[in-house]
């Protein structure tokens, strides 16, 4: 390496003493970092009249209505008219076919999508009830559908949870619960075995709020029904709504298939 350095030293010592003291100083800088010095130091200095980039870097701008010699003359490689021939022709819109009747208005459509739908979990009363056996609820305390989402009884809840009475006959335990809606028979057997059932009206960010907590530095006060089918049905006491007088609630009578068939 010495041998290196000094033959690179002779070399530039022919030069002038301003750029033999600068080579000397590259080469000890480089000797300090341990990097690999060429073995000839460029004896051109580098300026703005001598940069160039990359070969292959850069190509031509495609220089178009020069002449026919240019090879981009005449009708400057878009052809003979047509679509595509045109000045101004961008990209077409989505289900442009040219000009004709695109295929979404040739057929006739039936129906509507109701942006107002709500997607209800179910929840059984058996499901329920098998909950409660395992230890996994706490009939001692209210219950709400964060504890049904914690403890996997309902999952993917996005608009609220129905409570239907499938499994009835085997649902013997007294609690209260919280949902969005219930079945009148659901209510019945609840209320039944010595229970209470309370309908609650959640909009999206109140339904967040409710399962997901710990995503908000302050939780927000839950909003009222904006619909007024909605806010009559939570103040109906037939449906056990959260917004009805409880001294208005009456038994629920359920009757059996074969009073409704005599009926």
């Amino acid at each position: 390496m010495l041998r290196l350095l000094q033959s690179k030293l002779a070399a530039v010592s022919l030069q002038s003493a301003p750029h033999a003291r600068a080579a000397a100083l590259t080469i000890a800088s480089a000797q300090r970092r341990h990097i690999t010095v060429p073995a000839t130091l460029p004896r051109m200095r580098i300026g703005l009249h001598n940069l160039a980039p990359n070969a292959g870097s850069t190509k031509q701008v495609k220089r178009l209505g020069r002449g026919g010699s240019s090879g981009h003359g005449g009708t400057c490689g878009r052809g003979h008219k047509g679509q595509k021939a045109r000045s101004g022709n961008g990209k077409p819109r989505r289900g442009f076919e040219g000009g004709q009747t695109p295929i979404h208005m040739l057929f006739p459509k039936r129906g509507f999508t109701n942006i107002f739908k709500k997607e209800y979990q179910v929840l059984n009363l058996d499901r329920l009830q098998h909950w409660v056996r395992l230890g996994r609820l706490d009939p001692t305390q209210p219950i709400t559908m964060k504890h049904l989402q914690a403890t996997r009884c309902v999952n993917n809840i996005k608009d609220g949870v129905k409570l239907l009475s499938q499994g009835y006959e085997h649902f013997k335990t007294k609690l209260t619960i919280e949902v969005s809606k219930a079945s009148p028979g659901a209510m019945a057997a609840i209320e039944a075995a010595g229970g209470q059932v309370t309908c609650v009206y959640h909009n999206t960010l109140a339904m967040r709020a409710l399962l997901h907590p710990e995503k908000f530095d302050k939780l927000p006060k839950f909003a009222l029904p904006t619909n007024h089918k909605v806010l009559a049905w939570y103040s109906d006491p037939k449906n056990r709504g959260y917004l009805a007088p409880r001294d208005k609630f009456e038994p629920i009578e359920i009757k059996s298939r074969e009073e409704k068939e005599s009926a």
